[in-house]
C-alpha cells in the first residue's frame, strides 16, 4: 500500500533584518602590519600577502603565507 505525505509551509515577509557584525577572521597587530610593509617595499610585482591554511602539524593545520601576484579570494589593505 502507497502513503501519501503532505507538507505545509507559511512563509513570512522579513522588510527589515536585523545584521549582526562579523568578528575578523585574522587580526594583525601594529607591528605586524609594520613588518608586512617592509616585506613589500619595493617588490612592486606583488600586490600583497595571501595567507592560507594546510593540512600538517600536531593539530592538524597549519597557516601558509605567500606573497600575492593576482588578486584571488578577499584582498585586504593594511
Amino acid at each position: 500500500m502507497a502513503s501519501k505525505i503532505v507538507a505545509t509551509a507559511t512563509v513570512r515577509a522579513v522588510k527589515h533584518r536585523k545584521l549582526l557584525p562579523m568578528r575578523a577572521a585574522l587580526s594583525l597587530t601594529p607591528a605586524a602590519v609594520n613588518r608586512i610593509k617592509q616585506l613589500l617595499d619595493g617588490k612592486t610585482e606583488y600586490i600583497g600577502l595571501k595567507v592560507g591554511v594546510r593540512q600538517r602539524g600536531c593539530n592538524g593545520l597549519s597557516y601558509t603565507l605567500d606573497y600575492a601576484t593576482t588578486k584571488g579570494l578577499p584582498i585586504f589593505s593594511v
